[in-house]
């Protein structure tokens, strides 16, 4: 199954003092990369990246159930500080079956 990953960070560009921006880019933002780089070459996140200009990651992810979904998450560093969102996709081939079919009821419905 295919599922549309959303992860903001909740307070992007909070950085109080230049430590703290060097903490959270050595301990959060660096680590979350790799380890999406290594979901990439799993074959696990099919596409995204990160967000132009924000703390954000955005991931078409390849899933067999929504529980194998929030692992997948929540191995993220930045995750446990993110607003996440998840949305399950079904591919256009799925859809256009399904049209056809309300299609085909709509049809043979009486007038």
């Amino acid at each position: 199954m295919l599922f549309l990953v959303e992860l903001d960070h909740v307070n992007s560009g909070n950085m109080v003092t230049p430590e703290s921006g060097q903490a959270f880019i050595e301990n959060i933002i660096l680590p979350t990369l790799a380890r999406a780089e290594q979901l990439v070459a799993e074959k696990r996140i099919l596409s995204g990246g990160p967000v132009v200009g924000r703390v954000a990651l955005r991931l078409i992810v390849d899933a067999d159930s929504a529980e194998h979904v929030d692992s997948l998450i929540t191995s993220l560093p930045v995750w446990p500080m993110a607003d996440t969102r998840v949305t399950p996709l079904m591919t256009f081939s799925e859809r256009r079956h399904h049209a056809q079919d309300i299609l085909e009821r709509l049809a043979a419905a009486p007038a």
